[in-house]
């Protein structure tokens, strides 16, 4: 990160001496339009440190992304990007960082391509840096979220305070209409605990989750949650959830939910995802999560389109052991 640090020191001349005939004044790209701004709350762990450059003695935990795409404005082509990532320590009680964050802006091209290790025919976005040996991978579950890959492409998995999931910052609605999902063989489980999956995460304070325990919006910040998947003793088939709720601003109280859970298939831009649905013990409440991999979970709203969070939380759900 250091050499990455020297090199675009020694280039800021030479930067600024193009800049009238780069970029417009608002800094745009010329022959540029903004084909979406997305930013995000992420871990800063050994991983994202090592995709950054960053020297693995940092103090950090927490990392905030603003990442702006360009393309073309002739053919709508991918052309070049402006990530904007401040990381440090969190500052407890607030959503603001300890004294001495850094801040590292970064620039290049993008480009889209295919292919994770779970699915060869996933949306990819490929970042590449200017005059640094950094590159950036996203999965595009759709077209208002992206979500960081590691260097194998596989979906790089959070915590639970924060997912690597981007948010865009002005969602693109979604088509108007619902999806029927479609009930499938339910699978055998490994037999090795009635436990299936436990997942974490923090999202904003959705209207489901608050209605499952009678909670108002007034005041409540974002919600943090704890999923337990469990599956049959006899059958190793899935059987039964449990869901803990704290909303956070509004007292520390946990709130239990429980019911049964299966897989199902299908969304309206991809018939063959594997969606997780919750039926609540209380009357006509359920939950949609896609499978993004065995350790990411998104969720969706009642038509299956994906949930939008923002630059603090996200809809998504990790892993946090088996």
């Amino acid at each position: 990160m250091k050499q990455a640090k020297l090199i675009f020191a020694t280039t800021s001349l030479a930067v600024c001496l193009v800049t009238t005939s780069s970029f417009s004044q608002t800094g745009m790209p010329l022959h540029a339009t903004v084909a979406g701004v997305f930013e995000a709350s992420t871990p800063c762990d050994d991983i994202s440190k090592a995709i950054f450059e960053i020297p693995p003695g940092t103090k950090c935990e927490w990392m905030k992304w603003n990442l702006t795409l360009y393309q073309d404005a002739k053919n709508s082509a991918p052309s070049t990007y402006k990530l904007v990532c401040r990381y440090g320590l969190p500052k407890q009680g607030t959503r603001d960082f300890m004294a001495g964050a850094e801040t590292m802006e970064l620039k290049g091209k993008w480009a889209i391509g295919k292919g994770t290790i779970e699915n060869p025919g996933a949306v990819i976005y490929t970042l590449s840096v200017d005059n640094a040996a950094i590159s950036l991978s996203f999965l595009k579950p759709d077209q208002n979220l992206l979500h960081l890959l590691d260097k194998d492409h596989r979906l790089m998995k959070g915590n639970g305070a924060w997912s690597y999931t981007l948010n865009r910052i002005d969602p693109i609605p979604a088509n108007s209409t619902g999806y029927t999902p479609q009930i499938i063989p339910q699978p055998v489980m490994a037999a090795d605990s009635l436990i299936v999956g436990v997942f974490e995460g923090r999202t904003p304070c959705d209207n489901v989750l608050r209605e499952l325990n009678s909670i108002t919006a007034t005041g409540c910040q974002i919600i943090k949650c704890h999923f337990i998947l469990y599956q049959d003793a006899k059958t190793h088939m899935p059987s039964t959830f449990l869901l803990q709720t704290i909303y956070v601003g509004k007292g520390n109280t946990t709130y239990s939910n429980t019911g049964k859970w299966m897989l199902t298939q299908g969304t309206k831009n991809d018939p063959g995802a594997l969606v997780y649905q919750l039926d609540f013990d209380k009357p006509q409440v359920s939950l949609a999560l896609l499978k993004g991999d065995d350790n990411i979970l998104f969720f969706l709203d009642k038509k299956r389109d994906f949930m939008v969070g923002n630059n603090y939380v996200s809809y998504t759900m990790n892993r946090v052991k088996k």
